[in-house]
C-alpha cells in the first residue's frame, strides 16, 4: 500500500509541475512580449514589415522553445503531429513523452521495493512510455490520412460542379468545406483561411499538400498549380483527377481482397503465442510465473514480445502494396 502511494504521489508531483510550468509560461507573456517575439520571428524569416508568420510557435516554454526552434527534429514532429491532428505543440509532446518514460522507469522501482526485477520492469517500462505516444501519433496519422483520400474524390467533384456552376476556385473550395465533413473539411477552410489572411493561393495549396501528406492530393495541388501557369478548363481537369482516383481505390479493393488470406496468417500467428501463454498460465501458473517473478525471465519476456512485434510488422510490411 506504501509503495502504491509513493507511486501515485510521483505521478502528481509531476503532473503539477509540468501544469504548473506551462501555466507559468503563458501567464508571464504579455501581449506587447508576443508581438516583439512575432516581430523577431518575422525578421529572421524575411517576410516584408506587416506580414506575420501564420506557423504555430513550438513550446509555451522560453527555454524550451529557443532550443527546438531550430531543430529539424521538431519541424518533423510538428508536421506529424498536424497530419495527425493532434493538438499539441512540440514542447508540449516531447513533455508528455519524458512524463510517461519516468512514470514508466519510477513506478515499477517504487512498487517493488528497489529490486532488481523491479529495475528491469522499469526500463521495459519506460521505453515503451517514451515510443507510446509516438506509435499513438503515427496510428492517428494514417487513420486521417485514409479518412481524407476517402472524402478527397467527393470534394474534387464538388469543386468542379461549383467551379461549372460559375464559381472561382477559392469560392468552389470554400463551398466544399462547408459541405464536407472533418478532417479534410478542417484542412480546406484552412486553406480558405491562410488565403484570406494574405497569402497567396500557390503557397497555400503547398502548404496543405505538406500538411495531409497525400500522395492523391499531391496529384490534385500539382494539377491545379500547373493549371494557373499554363491555363485550361479547371473544372475538367479535376473531373478527370478524381476518375483517376475513384479506379486506384478499385485496384486497391481487389489488392485487399488477393491479400487477406495473408493479413489473417500474420494476425494468427501474432495472437498464438500470446494464446498458448495464457493456457499454460492456466494449466501451471507457479511455472509461468518465473516469467515476471525472476530477472532472466523478464528478459525473455520482453525479448519474446519484441520478437513477436517484429514479425507482425514484417508480415505486415509484406503484404502493403502500393498503387
Amino acid at each position: 500500500m506504501t509503495a502504491a502511494a509513493a507511486a501515485a504521489f510521483v505521478f502528481l508531483g509531476l503532473l503539477c509541475f509540468i501544469v504548473a510550468l506551462f501555466s507559468w509560461s503563458e501567464g508571464n507573456r504579455s501581449p506587447e512580449r508576443r508581438l516583439r517575439e512575432l516581430q523577431r520571428a518575422q525578421q529572421a524569416a524575411g517576410m516584408p514589415r506587416g506580414r506575420l508568420p501564420l506557423r504555430r510557435a513550438v513550446s509555451s516554454i522560453p527555454g524550451l522553445r529557443d532550443r527546438l526552434t531550430n531543430s529539424a527534429w521538431a519541424q518533423r514532429t510538428a508536421l506529424n503531429l498536424a497530419r495527425a491532428g493532434v493538438n499539441l505543440r512540440v514542447g508540449e509532446y516531447l513533455l508528455l513523452r519524458l512524463l510517461l518514460m519516468t512514470l514508466g522507469l519510477v513506478v515499477p522501482l517504487v512498487a517493488s521495493g528497489m529490486a532488481v526485477s523491479g529495475l528491469i520492469a522499469g526500463f521495459a517500462l519506460a521505453v515503451v512510455g517514451f515510443i507510446a505516444p509516438a506509435l499513438y501519433v503515427e496510428m492517428r496519422k494514417r487513420r486521417r490520412l485514409h479518412a481524407i483520400e476517402r472524402q478527397l474524390v467527393e470534394a474534387l467533384t464538388h469543386i468542379a460542379n461549383a467551379m461549372r456552376a460559375g464559381f472561382a476556385l477559392l469560392q468552389a473550395v470554400d463551398s466544399a468545406a462547408r459541405r464536407l465533413q472533418p478532417p479534410f473539411a478542417e484542412e480546406l477552410a484552412h486553406l480558405v483561411t491562410d488565403v484570406n489572411l494574405g497569402r497567396t493561393l500557390e503557397d497555400a495549396l503547398t502548404d496543405l499538400n505538406e500538411r495531409v501528406g497525400s500522395y492523391d492530393l499531391d496529384m490534385v495541388v500539382t494539377a491545379i498549380l500547373i493549371q494557373r501557369r499554363t491555363g485550361g478548363n479547371l473544372s475538367e481537369i479535376l473531373d478527370n483527377v478524381a476518375e483517376t482516383m475513384r479506379e486506384r481505390d478499385r485496384v486497391r479493393g481487389e489488392i485487399r481482397v488477393l491479400t487477406a488470406q495473408q493479413r489473417l496468417t500474420g494476425f494468427v500467428l501474432s495472437v498464438w503465442p500470446v494464446f498458448l501463454a495464457v493456457i499454460f498460465f492456466l494449466l501451471n501458473p507457479d511455472v509461468m510465473s518465473n516469467l515476471w517473478t525472476t530477472p532472466l525471465g523478464l528478459v525473455l519476456l520482453i525479448g519474446a514480445a519484441f520478437l513477436q512485434l517484429l514479425g507482425f510488422l514484417t508480415i505486415r510490411r509484406i503484404v502493403a502494396i502500393d498503387i
